[in-house]
């Protein structure tokens, strides 16, 4: 989820005429894969109380359930976390003195590890004040695809805000449904997110919202930056008929089945890698830009 979105970032640059060498495609790719592994090995050992007593979570919630299950110790998270936090700090500085992209790449690098590390860390702990479904969105969303297109062209564009716009509410909403099977949980533990703060039938109608926000934000950035052929609008109609799928399961009512929730948490994800994807070759079939300026 944070790849594709920076390969669109790549694929928006090269539509510009812009191209680069495979080791900063590589390089920075890695260095965001770094980055999540972070987040989510510092997130496991940080979130282990709550996922002790869940007793309701899915494929998609509560955790991997490899400390719960005492499968490794403790420090193993920890030590893979500030690896991995250690290796991308260096990456990004190979990226930035090698390559010469730009003195923005070292700050985009920065905001990824700053919400990643802080997502469950103290003394911030977003994830636990109802601010981590926000960062999410932004981090999924805005941050990978401006960082892959500042990478290749050394500025920014208000075309890398239109793209995220659909692709941060997506995940927006893949957070948000993924806290309702934890809601107990997370609720006995002291972790605030917005479905403990709002409660369920408050948060389904935030989600039933975005979704709304979602698809029609979605149709509309496909307009504006060019319809493309007809293959493509039958291509986009896949992750609208899953947001409409969910809506239909969200407005029947908040307290459905483990079942039915695995399903929202599922099509949820499948709606936001299949967004990005389908802007992602969007960019690649329409008119190469030209006689643009930063």
């Amino acid at each position: 989820m944070g790849i594709f979105p920076l390969v669109l970032g790549f694929v928006l640059a090269w539509r510009w005429g812009y191209q680069g060498p495979l080791g900063l495609y590589l390089l920075s790719s890695g260095a965001v894969i770094l980055i999540m592994w972070m987040t989510y090995y510092l997130a496991e050992r940080n979130d282990l109380e709550g996922d002790r007593i869940n007793q309701d979570f899915n494929r998609f919630s509560g955790g991997s359930r490899i400390l719960v299950n005492g499968a490794l110790p403790l420090w193993v998270p920890l030590l893979l976390g500030y690896g991995c936090l250690v290796v991308a700090c260096l990456s990004g500085m190979t990226i930035y003195l090698r390559y010469q992209t730009g003195p923005w790449t070292l700050f985009l690098g920065g905001l990824g590890i700053f919400f990643g590390y802080f997502y469950s860390e103290k003394p911030f702990q977003w994830s636990y004040r109802g601010m981590g479904e926000i960062f999410i969105g932004f981090c999924y969303g805005w941050l990978p695809i401006a960082t892959g297109f500042y990478l290749l062209t050394g500025f920014f564009d208000d075309q890398v805000f239109l793209l995220s716009i659909p692709v941060g509410l997506s995940v927006f909403n893949v957070i948000l449904i993924n806290e309702f099977p934890d809601e107990g949980a997370d609720r006995a533990v002291g972790k605030k997110n917005l479905v403990v703060r709002f409660g369920r039938e408050k948060t389904a109608d935030l989600y039933l919202g975005l979704s709304l926000l979602t698809g029609l934000s979605f149709v509309k950035v496909l307009s504006i930056l060019g319809p493309g052929p007809f293959w493509l609008w039958v291509l986009s109609g896949i992750p609208l008929l899953l947001i409409a799928w969910n809506f239909i399961l969200m407005w029947k009512g908040v307290d459905a089945c483990p079942k039915v929730i695995n399903v929202l948490c599922r099509n949820g994800l499948l709606t936001n890698l299949m967004i990005t994807v389908v802007l992602t070759v969007q960019q690649t079939v329409t008119s190469p830009v030209s006689g643009r300026s930063s």
